[in-house]
């Protein structure tokens, strides 16, 4: 059984400029989550910046190679991670002191791919109400382009 070093030593050998690059920034984010830059690993991994106000949230990510899938574009599964963030985001800074949102159902319809250096998603509340709230989220580029729409429902309920 090799130890991290040499493991990490032969990661660095194998590794194409791209490999680098991909390691690099996970690292830097790692180390960004450990000094509480990032409160996820999964939010330090995908490099996420948040906004949030009272009425909306937007949660952005790079559009690298660390997203895509075997077609080079952006997973659909991390598409669905980032807006259910968003939204998420959002439920959870409504919630009175002592609860938190939960997703319970997410709608997700993918329009067009990603194509530029970012893509955020942006969530409203469409209804919120004492037990369940239902948010509309966006994924949208830089550019405007329209990536994905979603509509999420969320439980509140009493934090553990």
């Amino acid at each position: 059984m090799s130890t991290l070093p040499e493991q990490f030593a032969r990661i660095i050998e194998q590794s194409s400029d791209e490999d680098i690059n991909i390691l690099t920034d996970y690292l830097r984010n790692f180390e960004k989550k450990q000094q509480g830059e990032f409160s996820t690993y999964l939010s330090a991994s995908l490099n996420m910046t948040r906004t949030l106000d009272d009425q909306s949230s937007v949660v952005s990510i790079p559009n690298t190679p660390f997203i895509h899938n075997n077609m080079a574009i952006p997973h659909g599964g991390i598409l669905a991670v980032l807006i259910d963030t968003a939204m998420g985001t959002l439920a959870n800074s409504t919630c009175p002191e002592g609860f938190s949102a939960v997703t319970t159902n997410l709608a997700i319809h993918y329009l067009s791919v990603a194509d530029e250096a970012s893509i955020s998603a942006h969530a409203r509340i469409i209804r919120n109400g004492r037990h369940t709230m239902v948010i509309e989220g966006n994924i949208l580029q830089e550019d405007g382009k329209h990536i994905a729409t979603a509509t999420g429902s969320f439980f509140i309920v009493p934090k553990k």
